[in-house]
């Protein structure tokens, strides 16, 4: 009786010391977008999130594949200030006129992290997608939470837009934070064009300032492998001595 008695203590405080894993947020989109585009991957059907202590994932769905020339940016806003001009730095005409503090920008085969300081953009890091992209429906992609000017306990509103950078000056084709086809500041629904702009935060339809996720604290892998083997080998012990 001792032995069960200790065996279910120890296992309740087992699984207390080894906290489970942040949750991924998934966020949905409409599922459309202008023109062509859904055919090349610009329709975002949702976007899910998830961070450890030191990264965050992205993960980009579309209704269909990816070609390789899809543009996306996920367009954050995590504190006052920012670039609220309407031109993101690798050239399609989309912005959020409220702030923008950070940039993650897609190309053929990957991202880059980008910040906003001091009336620049800083590129911080690049990196292949983890999974996905061209010929997918989805694209993946991890970076570390200080490429992004984020840390745990950081809350954000973003969006997450698709367009083309060649020619360069063409506004969003699909957005996630929208509930319909987008319409640009001419209202066009032609952002080809190259005469117009996408808003994040005050395009009809926008849902922007309620698509907000919050970094979390959840430990490393590595520490929860540390608790899970160190808990074992001490039941382990215990059991022995009451053997």
């Amino acid at each position: 009786m001792k032995t069960i008695i200790i065996s279910s203590a120890f296992l309740t405080l087992l699984t207390l010391a080894v906290p489970s894993v942040n949750a991924q947020s998934t966020f949905t989109g409409p599922g459309v977008a202008d023109g062509s585009a859904p055919a090349d991957g610009g329709a975002i059907s949702s976007v899910a999130v998830n961070n450890t202590a030191s990264t965050i994932t992205f993960t980009v769905n579309s209704t269909q594949p990816m070609a390789s020339y899809i543009f996306y940016t996920i367009e954050i806003q995590s504190a006052g200030g920012g670039y609220t001009g309407l031109s993101n730095p690798w050239g399609p005409a989309v912005g959020i006129s409220t702030g923008e503090n950070a940039l993650i920008n897609t190309y053929g085969t990957g991202a880059s992290a980008l910040t906003y300081s001091g009336g620049t953009w800083t590129q911080n890091a690049s990196a292949s997608f983890d999974a996905g992209g061209t010929g997918s429906s989805f694209a993946t992609m991890t970076f570390s939470l200080s490429s992004l000017g984020l840390s745990i306990g950081s809350s954000f509103n973003f969006d997450v837009v698709s367009s083309y950078t060649t020619p360069g000056g063409q506004a969003a084709y699909g957005a996630l934070d929208n509930t319909t086809y987008l319409a640009e500041s001419d209202n066009s629904y032609q952002p080809w064009l190259g005469s117009n702009n996408y808003d994040s935060a005050t395009a009809t339809g926008s849902t922007f300032s309620s698509t907000t996720y919050t970094i979390q604290s959840v430990p490393e892998p590595g520490v929860c492998a540390s608790l899970g083997l160190g808990g074992l080998i001490l039941f382990r012990r215990v059991l022995g001595r009451k053997a």
